[in-house]
């Protein structure tokens, strides 16, 4: 049904993925304004005529829902936006400050009922309700609900935080809605006090939901390793570049939907400079048009037909399958000349490693090799924690 409706207002037809994802942001944006201003007014009509504070406190969560919508619209209207001299990697993080916004708006508004509840714990008064006050709210929440759901749909269909966010905030306006009618109910046989402590849970779930909004939000400001799969995607584009010989060090940027990727592929070293170019402008090409991402690609030559890279590989990965410190390890070079002699190569280490216990592993690691190429120089490269 959620596609039908979606495929209805906003068929894909011939828009690029990218604006596609944007017109859905927006379709939902003004499906949940519209959805939440008229449960707002049901709710606050009803909560004036008994004077229930727990009613009139869900009545201003529907309000700021409203305006939880509008932000979603302007989130998406920004993150559309093409980059420029000021944003050269274009708007897509307005998501992530709009998302923080709205979870700014849920504290508030949870702090500012918390006096208002425990003034009527502390001073209850008798609440009488009609039977179809009670009927009307049980409708408010089966449409808050289907919105949910709706919002969640959308979010998984686009990948967005924001609508996750918003999906999120329609639940918990559900979820505080239930508890009213129950004080409601409460109300009609005589226990006042259920509206004030009613009113004082629902406040409480405005700050924690806003609170576990916003370290998502703050999360992906700051920055966020990539899902395993996405890099596995990664890794699996590059190796099937023939003359690739692996892939190590990937990094990935987010911007909203716009995401940069920088990745190390092996070659061969006996290619040529023209060869190792087109090897690498078929890298960029394939992950464009695979992941929808704007890649830079760096070329490690490599000798993988050396006997003694082949031999130092082995010792490596005998060390690698028996040690969760480190995850992998590239670019086994050997510097045999008559004045160096030197094992090159790097290793990406678990993230759990500090400062210390990394350069212990890198000793540890050095005396390993030694064992067997003890008139060698070992010198390895720690790759950096975003690079997997």
């Amino acid at each position: 049904m959620f596609e039908a409706i979606t495929n209805k207002f906003v068929p894909e037809q011939r828009d690029s993925s990218k604006y596609y994802r944007n017109k859905i942001g927006i379709f939902q944006g003004w499906v949940s304004a519209s959805v939440n201003l008229l449960l707002f007014l049901f709710k606050l009509f009803i909560g004036l005529i008994t004077g229930a504070v727990s009613l009139i406190a869900d009545a201003i969560h529907t309000l700021s829902d409203v305006i939880t919508s509008l932000i979603v619209i302007w989130g998406f209207n920004q993150a559309k936006k093409p980059a420029d001299v000021r944003h050269p990697y274009g708007h897509g993080r307005a998501e992530y400050i709009a998302t923080l916004i709205i979870s700014i708006l849920l504290c508030v508004a949870g702090i500012e009922f918390i006096e208002t509840a425990i003034d009527r714990i502390q001073n209850p008064i008798l609440i009488k309700s009609d039977l179809w006050m009670v009927i009307v709210l049980g409708l408010t929440i089966i449409i808050k609900e289907i919105t949910a759901r709706y919002a969640k749909f959308l979010s998984s269909k686009i990948a967005s935080g924001l609508l996750h966010a918003d999906a999120w905030h329609h639940r918990t306006d559900a979820i505080s809605s239930f508890l009213v009618m129950i004080a409601l109910i409460a109300g009609n046989y005589g226990y006042p006090s259920i509206d004030g402590w009613v009113g004082l849970f629902v406040a409480l779930i405005l700050i924690y939901t806003g609170f576990d909004i916003a370290r998502d939000s703050i999360d992906d400001l700051i920055g966020t390793p990539p899902d395993p799969s996405e890099l596995e995607n990664i890794r699996e584009v590059v190796i099937g570049v023939p003359g690739s010989l692996g892939v190590h060090d990937i990094s990935v940027h987010s911007y909203g939907n716009e995401k940069f990727v920088s990745v190390h592929a092996e070659i061969n070293a006996k290619k040529t400079a023209a060869e190792a170019h087109d090897i690498s402008e078929e890298i960029e090409s394939r992950l464009k048009k695979t992941m929808g991402v704007e890649p830079t690609v760096h070329l490690d030559p490599v000798y993988p037909n050396n006997p003694m890279v082949k031999e130092i590989k082995h010792l490596l990965t005998k060390k690698y399958n028996n040690d969760n410190r480190i995850t992998d390890f590239h670019d086994v070079r050997v510097v045999n000349t008559e004045n160096h002699r030197v094992i090159l190569f790097g290793i990406n280490v678990s993230l759990e490693l500090n400062r210390k216990e990394i350069i212990l592993y890198q000793d540890e690691l050095t005396n390993y090799l030694k064992e067997n190429f003890n008139n060698y120089e070992i010198n390895i490269k720690i790759s950096q924690p975003h690079q997997f």
